[in-house]
């Protein structure tokens, strides 16, 4: 019975791992572990060298689109994502002279065509609002050829923007619309006068009653021509206010409203999670390097006996 119980404490014994034979086993190995980990590092390096090498940089401009069409038929919203959409606008963007010529270099001839052409700047460009301020946008564009090229990029793309623009344009309509009107409401009124003085003229009633009656006496006695003067009066009032209301709204006219000059802004690359992950993957290989030899060297000890 005591043998027994010797023999599986021993195999017990035998079954345990010995911290101390492991690092044995890592010293004895260390510039296996320490070569590994150097070549991992070192592709590591290269790697993080060639990511960074084709981090692509890029130029941002913020600007502030505030827009209403103050009760105004016809006036056009200004849409920052439909700008691609539409095939001249990517025509407009790609006469960009150095911008064309990347696209044609990357393209290939067959598959050259308006999709490409569009999936190719809507790589490019991006546009980002702000989730508690969606009038606030900011137009960013990938730096391919230089920067003057990026540039041109979005000021083409803010033009575009300003073209989406035709307050002025229907404020001028709508001033021409009620001036016509206000000359005409003028005339009417001054045909209705003259039909009043007419009844001055002619009506003799009109000779006996004091200067306050005789306005009340025409109400009475010609009330359609009271109405129509009522009515063109309320007419030209209404159209008054209007212009000048339309007047008010030239200090609005500058809906598109650029908040900052256009900005580099630096890719950000993972060269130092590429180096961290080659390090640690290098260490990592040493060790069961480490092990494997050990594990050889044993089994061709065992082997010789």
């Amino acid at each position: 019975m005591n043998k027994e119980l010797k023999v599986m404490e021993q195999k017990q014994y035998d079954d345990e791992i010995d911290l101390y034979e492991l690092i044995e086993i890592l010293v004895r190995h260390k510039w296996s572990i320490i070569l590994t980990t150097v070549f991992c590092t070192i592709l590591s390096l290269g790697a993080a060298l060639y990511v960074r090498s084709n981090t692509p940089n890029y130029l941002m401009k913020s600007i502030l689109i505030q827009q209403d069409s103050y009760e105004l038929k016809g006036v056009n919203k200004i849409d920052v994502d439909s700008v691609l959409l539409q095939d001249k606008n990517v025509k407009r963007i790609l006469e960009i002279e150095s911008i064309r010529k990347e696209y044609l270099e990357k393209t290939r001839e067959n598959m050259q065509n308006i999709s490409s052409e569009r999936k190719f700047l809507q790589d490019l460009i991006t546009i980002s609002k702000n989730e508690k301020k969606p009038e606030e946008i900011s137009i960013k564009t990938e730096i391919v050829v230089d920067e003057n090229s990026s540039r041109d990029i979005i000021n083409r793309y803010l033009d575009i923007l300003r073209e989406q623009d035709n307050l002025s344009e229907v404020i001028l309509k709508e001033k021409k619309i009620k001036s016509d009107s206000l000359e005409k409401t003028k005339i009417e009124i001054e045909n209705i006068q003259n039909e009043i003085l007419d009844i001055f003229k002619k009506d003799g009633d009109l000779r006996a009653l004091k200067p306050e009656e005789k306005m009340n006496y025409i109400v009475a006695k010609y009330p359609e021509l009271s109405l129509r003067k009522n009515e063109q009066e309320k007419y030209y009032n209404t159209y008054v206010n209007e212009l000048v209301r339309l007047d008010s709204l030239n200090d609005k006219l500058d809906i598109i409203k650029e908040t900052t000059d256009i900005y580099f802004i630096k890719g950000q690359s993972k060269v130092k999670l590429i180096l961290v992950v080659g390090i640690v993957m290098g260490l990592f290989l040493g060790i069961m390097v480490a092990f494997l030899k050990e594990f050889i060297d044993g089994y061709k000890k065992r082997y010789r006996k």
